[in-house]
């Protein structure tokens, strides 16, 4: 017999948050015949939250007079007897019955999110939701629990026929894995989904089903060469296809990209949207590398980028440009899974619940995938750690010794890049790169950076490290698991970690008191500037003296087993040990950031980056290239260069910026409200107009905040409402991820609206009628207590106007590409940020084209125009 439930509550937190709904089904698990079914409200004994009433449909005159949960707890209990507990991702709602005191511990469990994680794997999103979606099972009333668990069931139901429906190997694969836990909730699925399994799997087996779908071949031939290719008029290269629009600044980019490589210059080239930058400087890359036999790297770095120059844009060119030419991509070690770090893990067994649906997850993209690409997959907070074991980081991946060493997609892909006339790549691997003592780019000698506005962002993340205890608590979990699996001697061992163990709890225990002492108990933001009082404070000479010589009698003592490889895990204690001298070296803070931090997950994390990118880049990448071009649609602040010119310093660069073809004055209107007040300190009206606005309008709008908070507050007041209206609010970190919620508002446009903070200012790609209205609720200013934004302000004389306000204007200027992609795309723009009347906010004026139509009234002469128009 199987049960399965749901619960609804005041929040996600189970020791702080309330039950206010149960609801359970039990069911035949052979013919689903239903036996019984159990619904109830619980009274929690608070007020529901708004936002939670918003999702669930639940408010407080619901449960009013509802029992507590403590008098529906035998009830609960008689229901689910000994039964098996059904959900998605039922952890969440075991942990819920738990801590209220519903021991159903005993209890097995089958999760379809566990099924839905190998099943379904190719899909962006794995929410109960989605899944019905993708299934065609109907689904009613989402988040109330009665509906859930319904559709739950429907969910188990398609799960087991889709497993019925797979391939032998499939199968197989399954199989060994499930075998390799002992895990009772493992077994009982196993003995559900495998009631005999006559066939003997072993690693071997296992091995050569994946291997034998794992192609050796590179992915490139041959670099293609032609000194002798005409190329006086690179233009005649783009008479391929009547299919592409051919525009006079596109034209005139491509003559200046070339002509810059020719002459061996550092460009800087603003191209508008609509301009057609991708082609404007694909096509001479193309040129010059075959006529000049020289390789280009093209980098970029938003994957959405990567993939359209990858698999659109250079495809559509070798197929229709009049000249050969070769290209792949390449991405960092940890983008690339370690066959060799795979069945390793795999050789070691015994693996817990969620490490079994990540595996078979593994295997079967294995089966599929043709670039061994970790970010082809999505992964899950528990899959992270796992991760880390997985990928080609600190392995030996490329050496002889390696038995999989042909199979390795990081081998063929750097052995493609040897071949490719055009590669590829993101800025966290040119950055890296620069650091690393294994290039992977070593001869990077012509460059063109797309996305070159994120230039600042990009290196300091890229070159950003840290550490914290948990993660080296894992690591240490992983070697004693391989001690025990080898039967290696591990007293000195064990006796090491404990004292190294023991001094870093000392440091830790200090930066917590420092963060708590330096913060209030409810800061948003729980991440310090570690500045001299904190290196001051306390002594830390004997006892870092002490860390740094049980790192190495660590590494010492993993360098000379030879039951098995540790080269990760030896790779991974060398560069703790750097890192921690590092960032408590008092001489170097002239050159780094550093910086500590305080979350649930890792606990006190230590940080430290480059204090002046600029001046890095200088000494490290600009001077050492022979041609290279930045390029984005966003660089210049009113018509110059200079503050990207400072913060990257780009001091031997000539700089171009290029006319847009988009004609604003009649596709685009900026509307300024002028009696909404503050946007500081009067939401509630903000909140009320937009309300009004999104009513007016119904959908096709895209709303830009900078904070959550903000977000839930327009939802919370505005989706019961609109709803009634038949109007959706898609609401990030509320409706789902990011990648959720673009997909919902795009099934129906026409009534969605879109609320969403960073992420969404760029790289989001709404085409044509789909997107009409955008509404920017605040200037995009970084966070004032950054401790990376804190540090680089020490730059400037006035860093409010130097610094914070530039980039300020660059994002917004990113938000505002948002609305008009092409030619026929109109729109309307609401800027509800009354600091633009501001002495120092007309110089956001500059974020907008200057030909755009700009109009300022009351919200009422604003709300009479829309109500005539529709």
């Amino acid at each position: 017999m199987i049960v399965c439930f749901d619960l609804e509550t005041t929040g996600l937190d189970k020791y702080n948050d309330k039950i206010i709904e149960v609801a359970m089904i039990k069911f035949d698990e052979n013919t689903f015949e239903i036996i019984d079914t159990y619904s109830s409200f619980v009274y929690p004994e608070r007020e529901i939250p708004d936002i939670i009433s918003n999702i669930t449909n639940i408010f407080d005159s619901d449960v009013l007079g509802a029992p507590k949960i403590q008098d529906l707890s035998q009830d609960i209990l008689d229901f689910i007897g000994d039964s098996i507990l059904l959900g998605h991702n039922v952890n969440f709602d075991i942990d819920f019955f738990l801590n209220n005191g519903i021991d159903v511990s005993k209890n097995n469990k089958i999760d379809t999110f566990f099924l839905a994680n190998f099943l379904n794997f190719t899909q962006s999103s794995l929410n109960l939701e989605m899944l019905c979606n993708y299934y065609n099972i109907e689904f009613i009333g989402a988040h109330r629990a009665i509906n859930d668990v319904k559709a739950t069931v429907d969910l188990f139901k398609a799960q087991l026929k889709d497993f019925g429906k797979l391939k032998k190997d499939k199968k197989r694969i399954i199989y060994y894995l499930f075998s390799l836990s002992s895990d009772s909730n493992v077994k009982i699925l196993q003995n559900l989904l495998f009631s005999e399994f006559g066939e003997k799997i072993d690693l071997d087996v296992f091995e050569k089903i994946l291997l034998k779908n794992i192609s050796k071949s590179e992915y490139v031939d041959e670099f293609i060469s032609d000194e002798n290719l005409n190329c006086e008029d690179i233009v005649k290269f783009f008479n391929f296809s009547s299919e592409v629009e051919k525009r006079e600044n596109q034209l005139n980019m491509t003559k200046q990209v070339f002509s810059g490589f020719n002459s061996n210059k550092k460009m800087l080239i603003e191209a508008p949207t609509g301009l057609g930058k991708s082609f404007a400087y694909l096509i001479p890359s193309i040129v010059y590398s075959v006529k000049n036999n020289k390789k280009i790297y093209i980098s970029t770095k938003t994957k959405t980028l990567q993939d359209q120059l990858f698999m659109k844009d250079l495809d559509f060119l070798s197929k229709n440009m009049d000249i050969r030419f070769t290209y792949t991509k390449l991405k960092g070690r940890k983008n690339y899974i370690s066959l060799k770090g795979f069945f390793d893990y795999i050789f070691l067994g015994s693996f817990n619940y969620s490490e079994v649906s990540f595996l078979i997850k593994i295997s079967f993209w294995l089966l599929e995938t043709k670039y061994g690409e970790l970010d082809e997959l999505t992964f899950y907070p528990d899959e992270y750690s796992y991760i880390r074991d997985l990928n080609s980081d600190g392995f030996n991946s490329l050496q002889e010794k390696n038995q999989y060493r042909d199979y390795e997609f990081l081998l063929k892909s750097r052995k493609s890049v040897e071949k490719a006339n055009i590669v590829i790549i993101n800025h966290s691997l040119l950055f890296t790169d620069l650091v690393s003592e294994s290039k992977l780019l070593p001869d990077l000698n012509t460059l063109v950076i797309d996305e070159a506005h994120n230039i600042e962002d990009s290196i300091t993340e890229s070159l950003r490290e840290s550490y914290n205890l948990k993660q080296l608590k894992e690591y240490f979990d992983k070697c004693e698991k391989i001690f025990n699996f080898k039967n290696i001697k591990k007293i000195d061992f064990l006796r090491t970690k404990e004292t190294l163990l023991s001094n870093l709890e000392i440091i830790d225990d200090y930066a917590f008191s420092y963060i708590n002492k330096k913060l209030p108990v409810d800061n948003q933001y729980k991440n310090l500037l570690a500045t001299d009082d904190f290196f001051s404070d306390l002594d830390f000479s004997q006892i870092l003296s002490k860390i740094n010589l049980d790192l190495l009698d660590i590494v010492d003592k993993l360098k000379v087993i030879s039951e098995y490889d540790f080269t990760k895990e030896i790779v991974f204690f060398d560069s703790l040990a750097k890192n921690i001298i590092d960032f408590f070296d008092k001489t170097n803070s002239k050159y780094f950031i550093k910086m500590i931090s305080l979350n649930d997950r890792f606990g006190v994390s230590f940080e430290y980056t480059l204090l002046n990118p600029g001046n890095y880049l200088y000494s490290n990448l600009w001077g050492k290239l022979d041609s290279c071009l930045l390029t984005s649609a966003t660089l210049s602040i009113g018509n110059t260069f200079d503050y990207i010119k400072n913060i990257i310093k780009l001091d031997n660069f000539d700089f171009y910026t290029f006319d847009s073809d988009f004609d604003y004055k009649k596709q685009a209107t900026l509307f300024i409200p002028t009696d909404l007040g503050s946007v500081k300190n009067n939401g509630d009206e903000i909140v009320i107009f937009l309300k009004e606005f999104y009513s007016l309008v119904r959908g096709k709008a895209l709303t830009l905040l900078t904070s959550f908070s903000v977000i839930k507050k327009i939802y919370t007041y505005c989706n019961i409402e609109l709803k009634k209206e038949g109007i959706n609010i898609y609401a990030q970190s509320i409706g789902g991820s990011k990648n959720k919620i673009l997909s919902n508002f795009t099934k129906s446009p026409e009534n969605s609206i879109l609320l969403g903070t960073d992420s969404f200012w760029e790289g989001v790609d709404i085409p044509g009628d789909d997107l009409k209205y955008l509404i920017i609720h605040k200037f995009p200013f970084n966070v004032p207590n950054d401790p990376i934004f804190m540090a680089r302000s020490s730059f400037f004389k006035d860093s409010f106007s130097e610094y914070a306000i530039p980039k300020a204007i660059i994002k917004l200027k990113q938000g505002f590409g948002r609305l008009i992609r092409t030619k026929n795309d109109t729109g309307l723009v609401v800027l509800l940020d009354d600091r633009i009347n501001s002495k120092w906010g007309e110089i956001f004026y500059q974020a907008f084209p200057s030909d755009i139509n700009i109009k300022k009234g009351t919200k009422k002469q604003f709300l009479d125009i829309l109500k005539k128009k529709y």
